[in-house]
């Protein structure tokens, strides 16, 4: 008689990566794409395992902030339930401005959900020591509600954000317009945030946040003299990292909402 798998075993043993995706669908898959690319492995088998569950019926964040749209909270406490019962260990969510509602969202699902800001300023502390002043670029929503400006207030970093008439007609109209990132459009997109990135880095910006994911789709290093810094790549490389350590090494790599 064969001995029977107990699969509840092999998924704790695993250390499963759950990916709530659609928010927006490219970024998403862009993060999953870190994961592999910047995982060192000599074979399939050395890849991180995680499930990548897409749900672009995610009401939009910003719109919800701003008082414009409808409640995005539910669908997010659906994925994360999704993947929870699918076998995650862990929940990462790639959309900055939904870092608004998860520490309340953490309180609906039973596993820990990544802290994607708090990685992304340790990250900054860590490699730029001397750094002072740093450049914006997020949603509206996310500055409306001060994620930024509030996580590097308290390690004494300066963020310099676009003017309200800048956040609106270069960072926004990039993002949502007719002709932006969710229309599919980079080429329209990357010439208003070179612009309003080039203004940052005038006004003092010693380094760019770029704190929408999808910024990263169309802004690379190469075009600027200061860092470029994705929390989407600073996450997925510490999601790395922790996965390389044994469960009780891990508590100081990765902050997640639980802790």
């Amino acid at each position: 008689m064969k001995k029977k798998i107990k699969i509840e075993s092999l998924l704790i043993k695993e250390r499963i990566v759950g990916v709530v995706g659609g928010v927006g669908p490219e970024a998403s898959n862009k993060f999953c794409e870190f994961l592999i690319k910047n995982k060192k492995a000599n074979s399939d088998q050395e890849h991180l395992t995680f499930i990548h569950y897409c749900n672009p019926k995610i009401p939009d964040r910003t719109k919800y902030i701003l008082g414009e749209g409808e409640n995005p909270k539910p669908e997010i406490i659906r994925s994360c339930k999704i993947l929870q019962k699918a076998g995650a260990s862990f929940i990462v969510v790639p959309c900055c401005t939904s870092h608004v509602f998860l520490k309340e969202i953490q309180e609906y699902v039973n596993i820990p959900i990544i802290d994607m800001i708090r990685i992304l300023v340790r990250d900054v502390m860590e490699k730029y020591p001397k750094i002072k002043n740093v450049g914006i670029l997020a949603t509206s929503g996310s500055l409306k509600k001060n994620i930024y400006q509030n996580y590097f207030k308290d390690v004494e970093i300066n963020a310099i954000l676009p003017s309200a008439k800048e956040q609106e007609e270069l960072v926004m109209n990039a993002l949502y317009g007719s002709g932006g990132i969710k229309a599919g459009n980079k080429n329209f997109s990357k010439k208003k945030l070179m612009i309003i990135t080039e203004k940052l880095i005038k006004q003092g910006a010693e380094a760019i946040i770029l704190g929408c994911t999808e910024i990263s789709l169309v802004l690379k290093q190469k075009e600027f003299d200061v860092p470029l810094i994705d929390p989407m790549e600073i996450t997925a490389n510490a999601v790395i990292e922790y996965l390389k350590k044994k469960p009780a090494q891990t508590s100081r790599i990765i902050p997640f909402f639980k802790q």
